[in-house]
């Protein structure tokens, strides 16, 4: 692996390393609960606080699908630009 320059571990490396070990975290919490919820799965007797969660699942996943769509740009983003991609379609050889 090539070293980055330093101005990019300060400003993109370094941080997402932060955010990965936050993301490790919040998998341990999930880990945790989803352990909890299999042992009290049989409690549904009460519908509001069903709803509740059910609520904070879905917030959940929509923070989940804009992580997802903020990782591919990041991604994009630090792709090389590959020489053909900045070609006309005048400059073929062929």
């Amino acid at each position: 692996m090539s070293e980055l320059p330093t101005s990019l571990e300060l400003a993109i490396d370094l941080p997402l390393g932060v955010v990965a070990n936050q993301l490790r975290k919040v998998e341990s919490d999930l880990r945790f609960l989803s352990a909890k919820s299999a042992t009290h799965g049989d409690n549904r007797g009460n519908g509001n606080p069903a709803s509740q969660v059910a609520a904070r699942l879905e917030q959940i996943n929509e923070t989940l699908e804009s992580i997802r769509a903020l990782l591919a740009d990041i991604e994009r983003d630090l792709q090389p630009k590959s020489a053909s991609a900045g070609r006309r379609r005048d400059d073929r050889d062929d």
